[in-house]
């Protein structure tokens, strides 16, 4: 397993880097075999420079359902493959990083894009990022839009409170102009993309990441933000666009709970944590969380939508570090 804070690989590459003649776009995909056809789907539709080779890597972390059905199908498309290439793998250790990092060993490009398997991405968003890359030959990496794409109307607790939950439906808007990536400032891993060289040098860290229904996360910004350490520069970039899918039962009270629990793991795994101490973590959770259920009956959403948060954050916590 790869330790919470792996050393680059590879001798750093330093800029400036070459102009974009090959991208790979890599995909994680586990048991979502409707969406992962409509990803593919919106894929087979972008507009990409004539001077560019596109490759497309589908890593499938040991799906059940209709997952290879679909593969095969997209593999086989002629229209498709007449000009770009497929290269699709297995991975049978579950774990979001463990898929991540399988694709790296196959990248062959000078640009990687990363996205997920329940997004349409932007006919335009391999071009932006070609195009903003070929003329910031000093930029290592960069990241574009995610726009919220909701199968129902969110109930009200959500919209009132979006600023502390858009990360939980990975919603990303950085604005309309570019401007440089910080350790504070990211993008998320639905729509970011790397110098392939540079992504060689930092592999995932598989201490974090999801891991089957576990909502854990943290994994592509931690690897950021070493990328950012190592000295190279980042840049947000508003003309690459993808719309993210989410489902209806990721607008319950339970998914946001188990989310904030994840991103609470996330934390003491990165040595985080607000205290050393798993009995104390468990109780603010427990007293956070019946503050959380008595004020849910009454008080303003913003109220008990914090106390659900911070709940959720103790007890990820205290999971992480009672293991």
């Amino acid at each position: 397993m790869i330790s919470v804070a792996p050393e680059p690989i590879h001798e750093l590459p330093q800029p400036p880097f070459a102009p974009i003649e090959k991208i790979d776009i890599a995909i994680c995909t586990w048991n979502r075999a409707e969406l992962l056809e409509k990803t593919l789907g919106s894929i087979k539709r972008l507009i990409v420079p004539y001077q560019v080779q596109l490759r497309v890597i589908v890593v499938d972390n040991g799906s059940t359902d209709d997952t290879q059905n679909v593969l095969r199908a997209f593999a086989n498309d002629h229209a498709f493959t007449k000009r770009h290439r497929v290269l699709l793998l297995t991975e049978d250790q579950q774990g979001h990083t463990y898929a991540r990092n399988r694709a790296v060993e196959h990248i062959d490009s000078d640009l990687l894009i990363w996205t997920d398997d329940d997004v349409l991405l932007d006919a335009s968003m391999v071009q932006g990022y070609v195009e903003f890359a070929d003329a910031n030959l000093d930029i290592a990496f960069f990241g574009g839009k995610i726009e919220p794409d909701f199968e129902i109307t969110p109930e009200p607790w959500i919209t009132e409170n979006w600023d502390k939950l858009k990360g939980c439906f990975a919603a990303r808007d950085l604005g309309d102009e570019p401007l440089p990536l910080t350790k504070d400032r990211l993008p998320y891993g639905a729509n970011f993309a790397i110098r392939t060289e540079v992504q060689k040098c930092f592999p995932f860290d598989a201490t974090l990441g999801r891991r089957g229904q576990q909502v854990n996360g943290e994994d592509e910004l931690e690897m950021m933000r070493r990328v950012i350490v190592a000295g190279y520069d980042g840049s947000w970039v508003p003309a690459a666009t993808v719309r993210h899918f989410i489902d209806r039962s990721r607008t319950t009270e339970l998914y946001v709970r188990e989310y904030f629990v994840g991103q609470g793991r996330a934390l003491a795994a990165k040595g985080e944590a607000w205290s050393d101490s798993v009995g104390g973590l468990k109780w603010r959770s427990f007293r956070k969380f019946a503050a959380y259920r008595f004020k849910r009956q009454f008080a303003p959403s913003e109220q008990w939508v914090s106390l659900m948060l911070e709940s959720s954050l103790a007890a990820g916590q205290a999971i992480e570090l009672g293991k």
